[in-house]
């Protein structure tokens, strides 16, 4: 056997391992099912204690108050099992929900992102859900949301008088209807944009009846349901707040004081998922290496063409281009049309840029159909053979991130999508990788960065959506772990063709994944 199919067998063992572990790890911790609420809404149940609870009615006396979370814009609720774990085994039942429009919810997405009050019959059917449960207390019932979903809890909050709390991590708009929400906790991470906090503050305040809340005091009494209170997480930002133990402990001792508990033991905050989890993304990433080599040794070599345009001048090229596309975006004539809030801006844009850099390829001779058509056939298997098994290693380690398996809906959107984020990548690659593999693979990550700069121009000038500044760290990963595929695979071909499909696939796959969507097929 060949040393790279050697090793991208071992690589490829010690990721199944890895998995295994986690699948194990997975199954263990707090007794949890899938449930699927009226209307079609899928939630996932934890109750306290290990095993499965879920065959026996737990007499009134012991039944543990419940909390229904939602999750925020773009997310869903794996992405909050760690803090649901966290707080289930220390004696509460968690429903985390998939907002409609979210995760493996088919039910579109009711309105935009600060539109509280759209998605209030998701909370409304979670709540009713849990109120008639056998297994919970449905007497004692507060709710938590990060983010979007802060804002949602929040809204509900307002016209449920029966709950007995609230709270708000990162997140909340305003206060809707006519209750004031019961014992509100406003949680919020110290590198949160300074527009969260000071909104957090700010209902905080306003809640508690002063002009500026002084955090960590809390105002009023939890015994009576008045209690407000805002506090600051250390060292988290937007998203890692979610994953934090010392915000999951405030959270705790919070739903403690609301629901009367009286805590004998130290709060338990383990998740030993996390570890296995981190560890099978950097085999992933590892493993990457020879899929890339394999991917382009079946696609075969690729003739450069060409060398007229491009190289470091391509760089202001694909500045231009970027440029050249916000106003188009801006106009709001082609995005809607997928469907897809937020994903349909950042293909349009990459597809205005990307009509560009391929004429401007055209018209310098460098990109041509004969050439394209060159040994097409190998480079799309091997793109679909690559991209198949980069999809299965990830739905199959989605489980403390996010639902990355695709609905029907999804399906279509990400098939859509390749074909019109493909010029971009195949102007993107012609312009920059070409010649020796160290200089164009620090050429294509210069070109990386200058895409998300240029993103975060789009969003300062209100052209692309501004919630994308809360994913920013993110996308950083996701060009990082792009680019170690794409040199893997121009070191053993040359096919750019092949990297441009690996690129628009993997895109177009990602923002079908996470993409709140608007229509039902």
């Amino acid at each position: 056997m060949r040393p790279l199919y050697a090793f991208a067998l071992v690589i490829a063992i010690l990721f199944l391992l890895v998995l295994a572990r986690l699948a194990r790890l997975d199954a263990g911790g707090p007794a949890h099912e899938f449930v699927n609420l009226p209307g079609q809404e899928p939630a996932t149940l934890y109750l306290p204690g290990q095993g499965n609870p879920f065959f026996r009615v737990f007499p009134p006396a012991i039944r543990p108050p419940a909390i229904v979370m939602v999750h925020g814009f773009m997310a869903d609720r794996q992405f909050m099992s760690t803090l649901a774990r966290r707080i289930a085994q220390n004696g509460y039942a968690v429903l985390a929900i998939d907002v409609s429009g979210h995760g493996a919810n088919r039910n579109p997405f009711p309105g935009g992102l600060a539109n509280a009050d759209a998605a209030r019959p998701d909370v409304k059917k979670a709540v009713d859900f849990l109120r008639s449960y056998p297994f919970v207390d449905g007497s004692r019932i507060a709710v938590l949301g990060h983010s979007m979903g802060a804002g949602m809890v929040l809204d509900y909050a307002t016209v449920d008088p029966a709950l007995k709390g609230a709270i708000m991590i990162s997140g909340g708009f305003g206060l809707t209807g006519p209750e004031r929400p019961k014992n509100a906790l406003f949680i919020f991470a110290q590198n949160d944009p300074s527009f969260i906090q000071s909104a957090s503050t700010e209902l905080a305040s306003h809640l508690a009846g002063v002009s500026q809340i002084e955090l960590g005091k809390t105002y009023g009494e939890l015994a009576q349901g008045t209690a407000v209170k805002a506090i600051q997480v250390p060292h988290v930002n937007h998203l890692t707040i979610a994953y934090s133990p010392e915000a999951a402990a405030t959270m705790v001792r919070w739903l403690d004081g609301a629901f009367g508990t009286a805590r004998t033991g130290e709060i338990n905050l383990r998740e030993p998922r996390r570890r296995a989890a981190l560890l099978a993304v950097l085999v992933f990433v590892v493993l990457l290496i020879p899929l890339g080599k394999i991917g382009g040794e079946i696609a075969g070599e690729w003739p450069e063409g060409p060398r007229g345009l491009g190289g470091w001048p391509g760089l202001a090229i694909l500045v231009v281009a970027l440029l050249a596309a916000m106003p188009l975006v801006a106009m709001n004539v082609p995005t809607g049309v997928f469907a897809f809030v937020v994903g349909d801006a950042q293909v349009v844009w990459f597809w205005s840029a990307g009509v560009i850099l391929v004429i401007v390829l055209i018209l310098a001779q460098v990109l041509q159909w004969r050439r394209l058509r060159e040994g097409l056939a190998a480079t799309v298997f091997a793109a679909l053979l690559v991209m198949t098994i980069i999809y299965l290693c990830q739905v199959a380690n989605q489980v403390t991130l996010h639902t990355l398996a695709l609905t029907p809906e999804r399906v279509i959107f990400a098939v859509v999508g390749t074909l019109l984020l493909l010029p971009f990548w195949l102007g993107f690659e012609f312009m920059l990788r070409r010649g020796d593999l160290v200089v164009s693979t620090i050429r294509a990550t210069i070109g990386r960065a200058l895409i998300i700069v240029m993103l975060v121009i789009g969003i300062f000038l209100q052209v692309l959506p501004g919630v994308l500044i809360l994913i920013l760290p993110n996308l950083v990963l996701i060009y990082v772990t792009v680019e170690i595929l794409a040199v893997s695979a121009y070191s053993s071909s040359r096919n750019l063709m092949l990297i441009a499909l690996l690129e628009s696939m993997w895109f177009a796959w990602t923002i079908a994944a996470i993409a709140p969507i608007t229509f039902m097929l």
